[in-house]
């Protein structure tokens, strides 16, 4: 397995791997957006809310706000000594209180760590007219994006390497002006690939060639982009999706070491 790296932020990767399949690439992507634990908010006691949403709309927004996690610091409330009744290991507590006219945003809300804070300030909450009140405390604590989107952990997408095969063309300028991506360019008149890494496979260059270019995927061989909604940084997403990766496996392994006993 090979893995090259094209580009890299705090919440953003793009990458190509090679040496692996499609099975593979499925089970790495399900597992980094689903399998990885992150906090949201999970429930929230409502003291006031004279605005014009339901307590119901708040909540569901407040869930819906990505919160930077701590995984070393934090346990899921099935694995925390407390059994999941909450305690400081477990969860983090949240205060709102806010009056109009103004607009309430995620910035407003108060942790009781520092370290979990929303990502963003300025996510809109509920929009507070003159008089209307808002008073709350909410709690979050880790979970899976297979349980509920508000713990997904971002977006991961791949497709099969390009290979390219430029045969005899007469309408060199015409691919070149139909690619979208900007995957060739003219030598003359002589049409080149310039950016294999951009094509898509969308295939406008082999319709528009007439077979005079031939585009399929590799596959043993992925480009592989992944976004992360911020509440942990795509290195930090990758390395724990492989370990939850792994540990499955270690749990079939032994599972089905009973079942054939």
């Amino acid at each position: 397995m090979k893995i090259t790296v094209l580009e890299k932020k705090d919440n953003f990767i793009k990458f190509i791997i090679e040496g692996v399949d499609s099975g593979f690439m499925n089970s790495l992507r399900r597992v980094s957006m689903t399998g990885v634990p992150t906090m949201a908010i999970e429930e929230v006691e409502f003291t006031k809310n004279s605005s014009v949403l339901y307590d119901e709309i708040i909540a569901h927004r407040l869930g819906l706000i990505p919160l930077k996690t701590d995984l070393k610091t934090y346990k899921l409330p099935s694995e925390c000594k407390c059994g999941g009744k909450g305690c400081k290991i477990c969860q983090v507590k949240f205060k709102l209180n806010a009056k109009g006219p103004k607009m309430v945003y995620s910035g407003d809300l108060k942790s009781s760590d520092p370290k979990v804070v929303p990502v963003y300030d300025n996510i809109p909450i509920v929009k507070l007219l003159e008089g209307q009140e808002i008073k709350l405390t909410a709690t979050a604590v880790l979970g899976f994006g297979r349980e509920h989107s508000k713990w997904s952990t971002g977006l991961m997408i791949y497709q099969n390497y390009p290979k390219i095969k430029i045969e005899k063309v007469k309408n060199a300028k015409e691919i070149v002006d139909v690619c979208p991506r900007g995957v060739f360019e003219l030598d003359g008149k002589e049409l080149k690939v310039k950016n294999i890494e951009a094509c898509n496979l969308c295939l406008a260059c082999v319709d528009k060639s007439n077979g005079g270019v031939v585009v399929t995927g590799d596959e043993n061989k992925f480009i592989v982009t992944f976004e992360s909604w911020g509440q942990l940084d795509c290195k930090t997403i990758l390395q724990n999706a492989a370990k939850q990766l792994s540990k499955r496996l270690n749990l079939f392994e032994k599972a089905f070491e009973k079942a054939m006993k």
